[in-house]
């Protein structure tokens, strides 16, 4: 009996590296793709087809009815759901469905249950960034620490990434980088596309680093983004973390000793964001960014309540960037 298995989920790229996997087991077989506009009566008969020469080949089968998004579906389809079911011909069958598959459903339990199975479910946060570190790897790339991190704030900030915008991103990187086959913070920063999370994560740095010149250039850009209220409580996060390390490391604690805290704490502050805090921390005022995040958490609130002057927002950080002490 032939393989037959399911690959299923809402994110194409990996449905697609997924698919190329199965059938690069078979490398000599040619390939029938079928949906279900062939009907259900035609892709059985095609299943069920015995070839007078003995040739094998590969059936790819697209989001076909088998998989209901409801209890109640075509009975035209059961046929073939109970042929698939009890599969046992000679040619290798890969089933693709582009969506997420509703488990409550008795249908689709079964098959879940009868077919082997991978699920594509959309990566986000820590499982993105892996993904994008073993893609570098498997092109012959590597990241630095600092430029993963980079890479990890994009995404924090920029929800739903498809993987394969990522792709094809770093896939343009590849091509750019000669010599060593080092992808770093700043190539990212001077070559990533221009997207509205870029623009965040470089005014959070500017504000910390009190590059008052870099903030004026962005706030137009900030005041017309359409998600502020979740930019300015991604930048009151990372402020929280500096404000964090700021002052243990003025208690006298070791960068090891913070990330041991964290850890024990189950903070979702991680090692390297730390790290690059407690490097930073010489040059914070500690009472200026009190106040900053004062000022901040105070504006965060108003704007949830469509109250208070988002303006605020500008003199809070021009002020916090102008303070002497």
């Amino acid at each position: 009996m032939a393989e037959i298995k399911l690959i299923y989920g809402d994110e194409p790229q990996l449905i697609e590296e997924e698919k190329r996997k199965f059938l690069s087991a078979y490398p000599d077989l040619p390939v029938t793709v079928l949906d279900d506009e062939a009907g259900p009566q035609k892709i059985s008969e095609k299943l069920c087809e015995d070839s007078l020469f003995g040739d094998q080949k590969v059936f790819c089968l697209v989001n076909l009815p088998i998989i209901r998004k409801s209890g109640k579906n075509s009975d035209a389809w059961i046929p073939l759901y109970e042929l698939l079911m009890e599969y046992n011909g000679d040619n290798p069958i890969v089933l693709i469905y582009h969506d997420m598959i509703d488990k409550r459903i008795k249908q689709n339990k079964e098959i879940l249950d009868k077919i082997p199975n991978h699920q594509c479910k959309r990566l986000e946060g820590a499982d993105l960034v892996m993904w994008i570190r073993q893609y570098c790897t498997s092109n012959g790339f590597k990241m630095t620490p600092d430029a993963q991190e980079y890479v990890a704030h994009l995404i924090e900030l920029w929800q739903d990434v498809p993987v394969s915008f990522m792709r094809t991103e770093f896939d343009r990187y590849f091509l750019q980088i000669t010599g060593d086959k080092v992808i770093t913070k700043e190539f990212l920063e001077e070559n990533g596309s221009d997207y509205g999370a870029k623009n965040i994560f470089t005014f959070k740095e500017a504000l910390l680093k009190r590059d008052t010149d870099t903030l004026l250039e962005l706030f137009p850009f900030m005041f017309g983004y359409k998600e502020l209220d979740r930019a300015m409580s991604y930048i009151e996060g990372q402020l929280r973390l500096q404000l964090l390390v700021s002052e243990c490391r003025q208690a006298g604690m070791s960068v090891q000793a913070i990330q041991n805290l964290c850890k024990d704490h189950d903070s979702s502050f991680k090692p390297y964001p730390i790290k690059l805090a407690y490097e930073a921390s010489p040059r914070i005022s500690i009472k200026a960014l009190r106040a900053l995040l004062k000022g901040l958490y105070e504006i965060i609130l108003d704007s949830r309540s469509s109250k208070g002057d988002i303006w605020r927002f500008r003199d809070l950080c021009i002020t916090y960037c102008g303070y002497k002490g």
